[in-house]
């Protein structure tokens, strides 16, 4: 890709400009190993520099700049010396002699230098008329008018006759090509290049550098943020922010000077894409100074073949074929095309990782914000309006939205469980939820079987959609699984109680004692009235271990066992002895805490694979271990050792993990000969647990009967009550066509907890340390510490990035946790699309106005 100026071949458009990095002779043959086709040297000034110091360096990532004090400059010999060496060593590399004459000869001055780097052999004289850190930065420190008295740097380049008259002197006594660097201050550096041109100038260009005032500390405004510098002081910025300005620079001088002029550019060039963009703004040479010394010298190649692919790609053989492409086609303000258009949010329901998890969506990210904020009342409202159960919830929720969590990926996620249960009990203090409001009646009877979760849920949504509802329950008292499967330490029995309160306050009728299949059937409740019926009996029977000797006494099932305790209502001890519970998810934790509790000897879970792959929570593992109970992984029954018909033991093999199954986890195998033996007298069976009967052979929409909750092998009290809300959805539309009023929830996507972690800053990996788990409801002060926590993943209630900076405030919340742009009010500025942390929203264009 070669570029000729005035007789002088470049075999690339690439030089790099005159900085820290062009300073030596060992410089200069990197430079040429490397690729360039030229370098500028570090600056020369003569008589001795009275600015001539060590550069202190600083980086400033939020404003991509590197920023520089003071600068070590050459003098007049060593520039020379330089010249004269580099031409010896770097035959290939074209030397541009970068010299400022600040003496009292004037004009005499800058011409005999240029002769005599001339005759050490530059191959072009580059006058500098750019360097922010000479006179100009004297006049802004000072502001004086001393200071200014002697015109050099960024001062003497805004002066357009002044620099004419040298560039003419210069040009009439040497012969190599004349280069000028230009300085961006004041403004006008396309009609000082102009002027330049006229004198007979070869090349000019710009350096985009600006004089500012770097990073202030404020907690020590007057010290300098640089080190080993006391003072603070100005400041030559340049790097990647800087590039707009140089592409001004380029076009302004292309625009004004016209297309025959050659022209060099620099500033803020970093890869191959700025480099073309600078060539389209009119440059013929690219100069790169900031990214060689943040970089190195090895971005040469990278650019030179990035640029020559893009020329490929496009039909492009030369350079000057797409030099000045946009420079006719930058247009004013007044010009410009605009179309009518609007944001749109691209997915409404794209949802924080917690909510998204969540079986029955419940808005965790939105009542989290409303407690970091302290707005208890409208966090709890958050979660009560979603369903009647979420007390409930904090005590017993298998919370997967805290295994969702982003900050899980590289700590401890938020305690969302414990936040929920703090606003329960809030709730609770301040009077519970305001009744909810239900529709009109419509003289539909349904009829719910079963008061669990499921059935609960069914029934509360049944009645706000404004159906007579009755729940059938065989039991004598309400609850279902929450009263006769959770132990009342996990889940107070007033809890549940409260609960039942408020739904018989909604009109629910309740008929205990009333067993499904034997008491009452489909057909018997449809005779009675019933158009539609749910059936939520639970799981009550637990499956078999599958094993020898299974039948002694002292093998029981884990809901039996919880069920008897329940009835008993009292921790009453027994005698249990040793006891071993088989199984790893909640029931068998709940089974082995209630063994401790009723006098339990010594109390054992085994389980068939590792302790990651068990289902039940690891704080509730932790809770365990506290109380004693002893784990053992990788274990799976054998045989039951009886004695008279009694437990003595039970055999467990040793189990290995071999390929992964349809679950994706490796699946459990026994290990050949490798068996032991557990004395105990209690085997407690908690490895899962069915139906007494097919209850989706019962269910079907055209008979108007539907099935939810354990009975259809759901796995946690959340995932039942929201089964039981789609029942309850399904229930309605088919009874009431078109005028059904419950809606399933939307599917929602959980955002890229990835990108999430790229747009906040984090403590690194393991640094948080582990924080204790909350068995005690938390304090206002402890619950809104844990909620600052949360990143606000999600759209709706969480980021609201674009609800915040709209000033026409077009994005809403069109409802519980969800936000919508107005079109009507949205002027398509775009800053919401360029601003989005999620990159959910696009511009619709409408092409009928402009």
């Amino acid at each position: 890709m070669p570029v000729t100026i005035a007789g002088l071949t470049f075999k690339n458009p690439f030089y790099v400009a005159s900085g820290p990095t062009t300073k030596s002779l060992k410089q200069l043959i990197r430079i040429q190993e490397t690729g360039w086709a030229a370098a500028s040297i570090k600056l020369i000034i003569a008589p001795t520099p009275y600015i001539n110091r060590k550069p202190r360096y600083g980086l400033f990532a939020n404003q991509t700049a590197l920023a520089f004090t003071t600068e070590k400059r050459l003098t007049y010999e060593e520039g020379l010396k330089l010249i004269e060496d580099g031409k010896k060593h770097c035959k290939e590399l074209l030397l541009f002699a970068n010299i400022t004459y600040a003496g009292d000869e004037g004009i005499a001055g800058w011409v005999e230098m240029s002769k005599a780097y001339e005759s050490a052999g530059s191959d072009v004289i580059e006058l500098n008329m750019c360097c922010p850190n000479m006179s100009y930065n004297l006049q802004l420190t000072t502001g004086d008018s001393e200071a200014s008295a002697k015109k050099t740097g960024a001062s003497l380049g805004q002066l357009a006759g002044a620099v004419a008259e040298i560039v003419a002197a210069v040009k009439k006594e040497v012969k190599v090509p004349v280069f000028v660097k230009l300085t961006p201050e004041g403004g006008q550096i396309a009609n000082v290049a102009k002027a330049l041109f006229a004198a007979g100038a070869d090349a000019v260009g710009g350096t985009a550098n600006r004089m500012g005032i770097a990073a202030i500390d404020l907690e020590a405004p007057t010290r300098s943020t640089y080190h080993f510098q006391d003072e603070i002081s100005m400041s030559c910025h340049s790097g990647p922010w800087i590039a707009p300005l140089a592409l001004r620079d380029t076009y302004e001088i292309r625009k004004v000077c016209g297309p025959e002029t050659r022209m060099m550019a620099a500033g803020g060039v970093t890869d191959w894409q700025d480099a073309v963009r600078m060539i389209m703004c009119g440059a013929d040479l690219v100069g790169v100074c900031t990214a060689t010394l943040t970089q190195g010298y090895d971005i040469a190649r990278p650019m030179l073949d990035g640029v020559k692919r893009y020329m490929d790609s496009h039909g492009y053989s030369d350079p000057r074929q797409m030099r000045d492409l946009i420079v006719s086609e930058v247009k004013t303000a007044t010009e410009v095309t605009l179309y009518s258009g609007y944001a749109k949010i691209t997915n409404p329901h794209l949802a924080a990782p917690c909510k998204a998890a969540c079986p029955h969506h419940i808005p965790a990210q939105a009542y989290i914000r409303s407690v970091a904020k302290r707005d208890f009342k409208s966090a709890y409202d958050f979660i009560v309006s979603k369903n009647p159960l979420q007390t409930v919830c904090g005590y017993v929720c298998n919370h997967v939205c805290e295994d969702a969590c982003t900050l899980g990926l590289y700590g401890n996620p938020v305690k969302i469980k414990a936040i929920k249960q703090f606003l329960m009990e809030y709730g609770a203090r301040a009077g519970g939820a305001s009744p909810p409001v239900t529709r009109a009646k419509r003289n539909k009877r349904v009829a719910v079987v079963g008061s669990g979760p499921a059935g609960l849920s069914c029934a509360y949504s049944l009645v706000q959609a404004g159906y007579d509802v009755a729940i059938f329950e065989r039991e004598q008292e309400l609850g279902g699984a929450l009263r006769y499967a959770i132990p009342a330490f996990r889940l107070p029995r007033s809890v549940v109680d409260k609960q039942l309160d408020m739904l018989k306050g909604m009109g629910i009728v309740f008929k205990t004692g009333i067993a499904f299949g034997k008491d009452v059937t489909i057909d018997s409740l449809k005779s009675e009235g019933y158009e539609a019926v749910f059936i939520g009996i639970g799981a009550q029977k637990s499956t078999p271990l599958g094993i020898l000797g299974e039948d002694s006494m002292g093998v029981i099932s884990a809901l039996d066992f919880l069920r008897e305790n329940c009835l008993r209502e009292t921790d009453k001890k027994r005698d249990l002895g040793n006891v071993v519970v088989v199984g790893g998810g909640f029931t068998a934790i709940d089974s082995a805490r209630t063994a401790v509790r009723l006098g339990a000897k010594s109390v054992y879970v085994a389980y068939r694979r590792t302790r990651e792959e068990m289902p039940a929570a690891k704080e509730e593992i932790e809770v365990a271990e506290a109380e004693g109970i002893s784990f053992i992984y990788l274990a799976a029954p054998v045989r039951v050792v009886s004695s008279d018909g009694k437990v003595a033991g039970l055999e467990l093999c040793v189990q290995t993990l071999g390929k992964k199954d349809e679950s994706q986890r490796r699946r459990p195998e026994q290990v050949n000969g490798a068996s032991f033996t557990l004395k105990c007298d209690t085997i407690i069976c908690a490895i899962g647990q069915k139906a007494e009967m097919d209850v989706l052979a019962l269910a079907t929409d055209e008979g108007a009967v539907f099935t939810g909750g354990d009975a259809v092998k759901v796995d946690s009290v959340i995932a039942a009550i929201a089964a039981g809300k789609r029942a309850a959805v399904s229930i309605d539309k088919r009874l009431s066509g078109d005028n059904a009023v419950l809606e399933w929830d939307p599917e929602f996507t959980a955002v890229n907890p990835y990108d999430v972690l790229s747009r906040v800053p984090f403590v690194a990996p393991g640094k948080e340390g582990r924080t204790d788990y909350f068995e005690r409801v938390m304090t206002e002060d402890e619950a809104v510490a844990e909620a600052l926590r949360c990143l606000n993943c999600g759209c709706g209630e969480g980021c609201q990035r674009c609800k915040t900076i709209c000033c026409d405030f077009a994005p809403i919340i069109a409802g519980t946790d969800c936000v919508v742009i107005n079109k009507d009010d949205c002027v398509a500025c775009g800053m919401c699309y360029n601003l989005c942390p999620n990159r959910n929203i696009e511009m619709i264009r409408d092409d009928s106005h402009r």
